[in-house]
């Protein structure tokens, strides 16, 4: 379930006070809305939000900021020797990486696409300007939306600048993004996953970004520690400064709806950004920014952090960090300066401005793009700086091309546990299409250097698009990971020119790395308890690319392999063996015992065990049989009883996996015989197949929440809008319902069915088909129809047994008219208050049949969902009987918790009315006109049993309720 609270705006419920800690202001407050919501709610928002968003284009920011600090000297806290040599990269190839596939290309309404992503245990996720996008690690498409269907939730829209990462240690994703670019409507948006996983639940909050309306906040930086999540940005409009967000990130990760932050403004620096903080235990949570390209032949970036009580954080600038080897900050006309092929118009290489920021091992690793030579340049190449705590520079790396030819910018850092680190970026030519890459350095490399760029996306053709704004866009930003599962390995996302579609086109592009370290050595065997004389299979599962392996199989044979997964080793003896693994690649050699590992019997016989794909089945259908025997079978006999089974597609009954076909409309047993070396197992499951149909009578309340394990299925033939399980309110019988949501359903005539099982209506001589139902209609002008098929044949053909929709007169509705509709008490279902009673089919006319199914079937016309459950089929006259005693009156629900509906069975008013205690009091007594039905509200009165009296026809009818 959504929940949605809105907060009391933030500047108004928290406190605001001005921090004489040099220019620094700094303010806390509160979020102004939160909403807890599932990915599912999500999607089924962007249903109908995503129409809307694809049509609104994102045209870049038009402020133009470039940014210069005036650097004191004082402030100055290291400077690299003039000496100081700047290395560029090593002329060895950064490594192919060793899968490549599609992020998100563009929807053609956006530029810059400002292009991030992160990678998860088990999923990936690309946030962009246009889109969001959930894969798999392999690739492929779990879910995709648009940015601001994503945030629909919260109040505001106009989303832009998202930014996600995965914080590994909480094993959390954080989301964050822009919305609304005007003073006053300009918001900051964060999410967290309640888990690991992004199509799980997540919490999003919403803080405005200026309560007093003068600025707009504008390209977020994201990063944390184990006590912060910071988000930095710039702040535009009628006054300009740079801010810093801190939230307590464990009340984000509990789902506090009132989450606090502290605010921190400053204008000593520009696009301050966050550290990825990779340790656990540090206090401090620190920060990079560019100062100035060249301030007196020196080049300055600015360092940072965070640190305080967790519910007073401060923030400090530490000083300038300086390097004799300057750059220009910004080239070109409004930044647009990189080269490409087969095009004059140059791409926008936006600023100097630093990208992200990652700590580790007591280390800062930053990167930014630079313009060279300083003054005139010509270029652009990737810097990137490590520094201690105190802002000494460690190592400071370039990777430029000083011909000119290449260009690299949008540059991100990622660092492993080892130190190795990945600079994902783009390529930039006259020669060649703006391509994806990146560089890479091994830990054991010269200092200061890379190695030369891999360009693992090649541009497809030339880029320009605009938008009218005169800047040809690009960017704003690319990301780079570790993989969290085993925080070695590498991810890069980047962008590159696509093929154009009628207008020129960006795409993003995802590259794996596997980075080769001293083998950790692991495998297993696909049996490790198996009959003398039998052979086994090994997988090695070493970490760390290995190069050689060699086996030593105690007891085997052979006794020794090289082979990475061998297969076919002999233990002919009975005992318990060790299996020894050595891993070798070029960091080193190690080896793995695993005693007593694989032990051999000549006793063990096969522990029968099998499976069926179905068990409820139809007449002359066919069922799979899997074979699920341990220790290593060699022969298998089937039987079934009765024999009347036919084996099909080349199996028999000694066939270890047989496709049976079964011929008659009975209850079948099923027998597994085995054998191994060691001799035979019989395994036996009584009544294991039923074919013909459920047993009746038959009941469906949907509880399970799975049409599939209770052997319903779906007709959907647009692969749209179709039968779901809900949750809803009223019924004793049950809290969830079958529905068809036509509310989100932008089409008119479709439709689906939702199909029983089949059904054996052998052996009656009376059979009646009832359900509860639930709809109002949306639009007098329009209304869905419901409509009820039954099949003699499995569905093979199709009668139609009842069809209805809302003509206005309640003669399917079970509700007035609204626009929205979900049951939520007694009265809003079938039989009970206005509108429809509830349905009751015969089905007389295919008794003595099997292989009986029902459908259920709608057509959608723009209407209200539409609900059913309590679907019976059995020897009665329907829902009625089942629940009013035989004598006239229906009690609805009876037990019930207060909610009553009284009604009479027959054609005739009930002319007067009490409910007496078991102590003769009479609790209650209808002063109305008489009237078929009364409703009426118990809750008040005593837990207990009562007696209803009716005055029917001039006959007192009893009926005992029961109120809980």
């Amino acid at each position: 379930m959504k929940f949605f609270y809105t907060i009391v705006l933030a500047f108004l419920l928290g406190s605001y006070q001005l921090v004489a800690q040099s220019d620094f202001q700094k303010t806390t407050g509160q979020a102004e809305a939160f909403s807890a919501i599932s990915f599912i709610e999500i999607e089924e928002a962007a249903l109908t939000t995503d129409p809307i968003n694809l049509r609104e284009f994102r045209k870049p920011n038009p402020v133009i900021h470039r940014w210069s600090a005036d650097v004191d000297p004082d402030a100055v806290i290291f400077l690299e020797g003039k000496d100081k040599v700047t290395p560029s990269v090593m002329r060895e190839t950064s490594p192919m990486p060793d899968n490549d596939f599609l992020g998100l290309d563009d929807s053609g309404n956006s530029i810059p696409p400002d292009v991030h992503g992160a990678a998860g245990p088990e999923h990936l996720m690309v946030t962009l300007n246009t889109q969001v996008r959930i894969q798999d690690r392999q690739g492929s498409e779990l879910a995709t939306m648009t940015l601001g269907s994503f945030w629909t939730s919260l109040p505001g829209g106009g989303t832009f600048d998202p930014k996600v990462i995965y914080d590994n240690f909480e094993e959390r994703w954080i989301f964050v993004a822009c919305a609304g670019n005007e003073p006053g409507a300009s918001r900051l948006y964060i999410g967290v996953t309640e888990t690991s996983d992004p199509t799980g639940n997540w919490f999003l909050y919403s803080y405005l970004a200026d309560e007093q309306a003068v600025v707009w906040f504008d390209y977020p930086s994201l990063g944390y520690n184990k006590n912060w999540i910071a988000v930095s940005g710039n702040m535009f409009g009628g006054d300009f400064y740079r801010t810093v967000y801190v939230f307590d990130k464990q009340a984000l990760y509990a789902g506090t709806p009132d989450a606090a932050f502290t605010r921190f403004a400053t204008s000593q620096g520009f696009t301050i950004v966050p550290a990825y903080t990779f340790d656990n235990e540090v206090e401090e949570l620190y920060m990079v920014s560019t100062g100035t390209g060249n301030q007196g032949g020196t080049g300055y970036i600015q360092q940072w952090k965070i640190d305080g009580a967790l519910d007073d954080p401060q923030l400090t600038m530490m000083g300038f960090i300086g390097t004799p080897n300057p750059w220009s900050g910004s080239a070109g006309t409004n930044g647009d300066f990189l080269p490409q092929l087969g095009s004059a118009q140059l791409i926008n290489a936006v600023d100097h401005r630093m990208w992200n920021v990652v700590y580790r091992n007591g280390k800062i690793w930053a990167t930014h793009h630079i313009f060279l030579p300083a003054g005139n340049p010509n270029r652009t190449a990737i810097q990137w700086w490590e520094l201690n705590t105190d802002g000494e520079v460690l190592q400071r790396g370039r990777i430029e091309d000083p011909s000119g030819v290449n260009s690299y910018a949008y540059s991100s850092i990622a660092v492993n546990e080892f130190e190795d680190i990945i600079i994902g970026h783009n390529i930039f030519s006259a020669e060649q299409y703006a391509s994806a890459a990146y560089s890479f350095r091994a830990h054991f490399d010269p200092p200061n250097t890379t190695r030369s760029p891999f360009q693992y996306k090649d541009g497809l053709a030339p880029y320009y698009k605009t938008f009218g704004g005169g800047r040809n866009r690009w960017g704003d930003y690319s990301a780079a990971m570790v993989d969290p599962v085993n925080d070695v390995d590498f991810w890069v996302l980047q962008e590159y020119a696509d093929t154009p579609l009628g207008n020129d086109r960006w795409g993003t592009w995802w590259a794996y790395l596997r980075i080769p370290f001293e083998t950790q050595p692991d495998f297993a065997a696909d049996e490790t308890l198996i009959p003398a004389g039998e052979i086994v299979n090994f997988t090695d599962m070493t970490a760390g690319v290995p190069q050689t392996w060699e086996w030593h199989f105690e007891g085997g044979v052979p006794e020794t392999s090289a082979e990475q997964h061998p297969e076919g080793i002999l233990f002919n003896t009975e005992g318990s063996f060790t299996v020894t693994l050595t891993t070798t690649n070029e960091f080193g050699t190690n080896t793995e015992i695993k005693e007593n590992y694989i032990t051999t019997s000549t006793s063990i016989l096969p522990e029968v065990a099998f499976s069926a794909d179905k068990v409820l089945i139809c007449s002359g259908e066919t069922v799979t049989f899997a074979d699920e025997t341990s220790y290593l079978p060699r022969e298998w006999e089937w039987v079934f009883t009765p024999a009347t089974v036919t084996f099909v597609n080349g199996t028999d009954a000694f066939s270890q996996h047989p496709e049976v076909q079964f011929d008659e409309a009975e209850l079948y047993s099923v027998s597994l015989t085995a054998t191994n070396l060691n001799g035979p197992s019989t395994e036996t499951v009584f009544d294991m197949i039923r074919v013909g149909g459920e047993q009746l009578p038959y009941g469906q309340n949907f509880e399970s929440l799975s049409f599939a394990s209770e052997n319903w299925t779906v007709e959907n033939p647009d692969d749209k809008v179709t039968w779901e399980i809900t949750e809803v309110g009223g019924l004793t019988e049950s809290s969830h319902a079958a529905y068809i949501d036509f509310y989100t359903y932008y089409a008119i005539g479709q439709r689906d069915r939702l199909i029983s099982p089949p059904l054996d209506l052998r052996n009656y001589n009376n059979m009646n088909l009832t359900f509860r139902h639930a709809y109002a209609q949306r639009n007098p002008a329009y209304a869905d129809s419901l409509i009820v098929y039954i099949s003699d044949n499995c569905g093979e053909s199709w009668t139609r047994l009842f069809a209805d929709a809302e003509n206005g007169s309640g003669n399917f509705a079970t509700h007035p008219l609204v626009d929205g509709f979900v049951p939520e008490n007694v009265w809003d279902w079938c039989g009970v208050d206005w509108g429809a009673p509830c349905i009751t089919l015969n089905l007389n006319d295919y008794l003595g049949q099997s292989d009986v199914r029902i459908a259920f079937e709608t057509y959608s016309f723009f209407g209200n969902p539409l609900y059913l459950t309590d679907i019976r089929i059995g020897p009665t006259v329907g829902i009625e009987s089942e629940i009013a005693a035989t004598n006239g009156l229906l009690l609805t629900p009876n037990p019930t918790d207060g909610q009553l509906s009284i009604r009479s069975v027959s054609d005739k008013e009930i002319q007067r009315l009490e409910i007496v205690s078991s102590t003769g009091i009479v609790v209650y007594r209808a002063d109305a006109k008489a009237q078929k039905q009364f409703v009426t509200d118990l809750s008040a009165l005593a837990k207990g049993v009562y007696i209803v009296k009716a005055l029917i026809d001039g006959e007192i009818i009893t009926e005992r309720l029961m109120l809980k």
